[in-house]
C-alpha cells in the first residue's frame, strides 16, 4: 500500500447526503479558494461542517449534536483526497463509522489515527484565531512550531522567581521602614553600654578616698593643736613636746602620701544621663543589625532580578532561533506579537495573514482549510487569503452569504443549485 501520509492532500470531491441541512451535494472544487455561497439557512455551513466532520472525527462530532438531517435515519459524507478516500456514516443508533481507503481500494486499519496525523497538531478556521484570547493565541502559536523549551515550564520558573523577589521586596520595604525609625549613627557613642553599678562603685570608692583625706586632715589639725598645747607646756613637759612634734611630723607625711581630692559632684550627673546614653547605644546596635539585614535582603532581591533577566534572556534567545510561520512573529507574557508589538494592535490584514499562515503551518499534509463566516471579510482580506493559498498551494473553503447565485458553488435547499 502506498504511504500517503507523506504527501500533501487536497479535496478533489466532496459528497454528502442528509448531513445536517444537506439533502445531497456533489462538489468537485477547482482552484485554491472554494467559495460556498447562498442565502442563509440553505446549508452552506453544513457543507464546511461535513468537510470537517469527515476528517476530525470525535472533535467535530462532539460539536454537532444532530448530524443527521431531520426526518432521515442516516447520513454520509465522502471525501476524495486524491490518494485516499474518507467515508464517514452516521445512523440514529450509533455515533458513526469511519473508513479510509486508498485509491486502489485497500482499507486502512487505523483510519482516525491516519487522519489525525494528516490534520497536524491543530486544525482550525483561521478566522477563529483572531477571535481567541491572547493566552489561547499563544497556545495556538506554540502548537505550530517546535520550541527548544517548554513555555509553561519556563513561565512557572519565571513566576516562582518573581514571587520570591516580590516576597524579598516586602522584606526590604519593611526593613527600610524599621531602619528609618532609628536615630542616625553617632560615632561618639561607645560600642557597649556602661554599667550603673560600676559607676556607683566608682563613686563610692571616690567618696571613701575623700573621707580618708578628711580624716587625715582632721588628724593633722588635731596634732597641730597638740603641738601648740605642748609648746605652751614646754617648760612643763619637754618630753611631751618632742613626742607631739614627732607625731605631728608623721601626720604630715601621711597627709602628703594621700592622693588628690576627687570632685564627686559629676557622678550624680553621669548617673542621671547613663540610661539615656545606654538607650542610644542599644538603638545604634539595633540600627547596625537592621542595616545588615537590609543589605542582605537587597542583595537577595538583586539576585532574583538577575535570575529573572537570565530567564528572559534564555527565552528571547530560544525564540530568536525558532522559525515562525510569519517573519517577525513571536510571543511574550501578554500574548502573540508581530514585529515586537501585540498582534491585537496590528492591522486587520496583518492579523488575517498571521492567522492563515498559522493554519497552513499546522496542516502541512492535508492542505485544506475552512473559513466560516467568510461574509465578514472584505475584498482585501479575500485577496490576502487567495494569495496565501496560491503561494502555499492550499485549498481554502470559504462560506459566504450571497443571493445572486453567481458566486462560487451556490447551495439552495441543501443541494447545489443548478
Amino acid at each position: 500500500m502506498t504511504d500517503t501520509t507523506t504527501k500533501a492532500l487536497r479535496v478533489t470531491n466532496l459528497k454528502a447526503e442528509n448531513y445536517k441541512r444537506l439533502v445531497a451535494v456533489d462538489i468537485s472544487p477547482s482552484g485554491n479558494v472554494v467559495t460556498i455561497a447562498g442565502r442563509n439557512a440553505q446549508g452552506k455551513s453544513s457543507v464546511l461542517d461535513a468537510l470537517w466532520a469527515a476528517l476530525a472525527g470525535g472533535e467535530a462530532s462532539r460539536a454537532t449534536q444532530q448530524p443527521i438531517r431531520e426526518g432521515q435515519d442516516s447520513a454520509v459524507v465522502r471525501l476524495d483526497l486524491g490518494d485516499i478516500i474518507v467515508t464517514r456514516r452516521w445512523t440514529k443508533d450509533d455515533a458513526g463509522t469511519l473508513t479510509v481507503e486508498s485509491a486502489d481500494g485497500a482499507k486502512y486499519s487505523s483510519p482516525q489515527k491516519l487522519l489525525d496525523e494528516m490534520l497536524g497538531r491543530r486544525a482550525f478556521d483561521p478566522l477563529a484565531f483572531v477571535r481567541q484570547s491572547p493566552k489561547d493565541q499563544v497556545a495556538t502559536l506554540v502548537s505550530t512550531v517546535d520550541l527548544p523549551f517548554d513555555p509553561e515550564e519556563l513561565e512557572r520558573k519565571r513566576k516562582g522567581v518573581y514571587d520570591q523577589r516580590t516576597e524579598v521586596g516586602r522584606d526590604v520595604a519593611k526593613l527600610e521602614a524599621q531602619l528609618a525609625s532609628y536615630p542616625d549613627h553617632d560615632p561618639n557613642l561607645p560600642d557597649e553600654e556602661e554599667s550603673a553599678s560600676a559607676l556607683l562603685a566608682e563613686a563610692d570608692a571616690a567618696r571613701e578616698q575623700n573621707a580618708s583625706i578628711d580624716r587625715a586632715v582632721s588628724e593633722a589639725n588635731r596634732q597641730a593643736s597638740a603641738v601648740e598645747w605642748a609648746e605652751d607646756a614646754l617648760r612643763e613637759a619637754q618630753a611631751s613636746l618632742d613626742a607631739a612634734r614627732s607625731q605631728y611630723a608623721d601626720a604630715q607625711k601621711a597627709l602628703k602620701a594621700m592622693p588628690t581630692r576627687v570632685d564627686v559632684s559629676g557622678f550624680t550627673e553621669r548617673l542621671d544621663g547613663l540610661e539615656a546614653s545606654n538607650r542610644r547605644i542599644r538603638a545604634q546596635k539595633d540600627r547596625t543589625m537592621v542595616a545588615g539585614f537590609l543589605s542582605a535582603a537587597k542583595q537577595k532581591r538583586a539576585e532574583h532580578t538577575i535570575q529573572l533577566e537570565r530567564i528572559e534572556k534564555q527565552k528571547a534567545e530560544a525564540l530568536a532561533a525558532v522559525e515562525f510561520p510569519v517573519p517577525g512573529l513571536s510571543f511574550d507574557d501578554a500574548g502573540v506579537t508581530l514585529n515586537g508589538i501585540p498582534l491585537s494592535q496590528s492591522s486587520s490584514a496583518e492579523q488575517l495573514r498571521v492567522s492563515v499562515a498559522l493554519a497552513m503551518a499546522a496542516n502541512p499534509k492535508l492542505r485544506v482549510l475552512r473559513i466560516m463566516d467568510g461574509s465578514l471579510l472584505d475584498s482585501e482580506s479575500m485577496q490576502i487569503i487567495a494569495e496565501l493559498a496560491a503561494e502555499h498551494d492550499y485549498q481554502v473553503w470559504v462560506e459566504v452569504v450571497d443571493e445572486s447565485g453567481k458566486v462560487g458553488v451556490t447551495i439552495e435547499d441543501g443541494q447545489v443549485a443548478r
